[in-house]
């Protein structure tokens, strides 16, 4: 049995309901406490418009930090530091006695050079680990299917009972890397021909997601505070500035 998953998360169902209750605590515990506060001094409408216009503008600049980085922690600031999506992998396409060239017409030309080549194990030592990685813990992973038992039972597949035999790299014709791998189990049985090709993920895609429902936010209630409150903004906005540049000029 694989591991649980929820709402296509891959996280158990009841983690991700402890988690989200969490979250929803917090928000309505430190957000609504200061919509109290403002709803007492501009009224209830207009309160709701100056902590939403405050928090998607907070929103954006949280949200750039995550993509953008902008030397938050420094000039080598890497970027993409907020939420993750899938990370860059090796992933199998197809599995079988021999590549199938109805995913790639690369496929049906393996091994023949000069299409198919063998990595170079210093060059690509990184490369090859990958793909032995994703190979056998595929694998493992469709045998523990097969067979009926949890990934963590004590009698489960482990991806070290899998032996590589060969590994070939080639491009596709839109220049992504894929790549073939003959594997077997040690144990005795087939041997099983691994078609993969290198996924270069969505890392930033949450990031991105904030900061363009956050713009998108501030776009549309922006326009509909009034005189009083765009002054009351202006004024919280020039109080971050000066705390931010303060913050930037301690020294560390």
């Amino acid at each position: 049995m694989l591991a649980d998953t929820c709402l296509g998360f891959n996280v158990a169902c009841g983690t991700l309901f402890k988690g989200g209750g969490v979250v929803l605590a917090g928000f309505i515990l430190f957000i609504g406490s200061v919509y109290v506060l403002l709803a007492a001094v501009f009224g209830r409408w207009m309160g709701y418009l100056v902590l939403m216009v405050a928090f998607s503008g907070w929103m954006i600049i949280q949200s750039s930090i995550w993509m953008f980085g902008f030397w938050s922690q420094g000039p080598d600031t890497k970027t993409n530091l907020g939420p993750r999506g899938s990370e860059p992998a090796w992933q199998v396409v197809d599995a079988g006695i021999a590549p199938s060239g109805d995913i790639s017409p690369e496929y049906a030309q393996y091994p023949n050079p000069p299409t198919w080549s063998q990595p170079n194990p210093v060059t690509q030592a990184a490369d090859i680990q990958s793909v032995q990685g994703a190979a056998t813990s595929f694998l493992a992973t469709q045998a523990n299917a097969t067979l009926g038992r949890n990934a963590d039972a004590l009698d489960a597949i482990q991806t070290t009972q899998f032996g590589v035999d060969s590994l070939e790299f080639a491009k596709a014709a839109n220049g992504t890397p894929i790549a073939v791998v003959q594997a077997h189990f040690i144990g005795g049985g087939p041997e099983t021909v691994l078609s993969m090709k290198y996924n270069t993920g969505s890392v930033p895609r949450y990031s991105l997601m904030f900061l363009v429902g956050s713009i998108l936010l501030f776009a549309i209630q922006t326009p509909l505070l009034d005189q009083g409150a765009i002054q009351f903004m202006i004024l919280v906005v020039m109080l971050v500035i000066v705390a931010v540049v303060i913050w930037l000029t301690i020294p560390r």
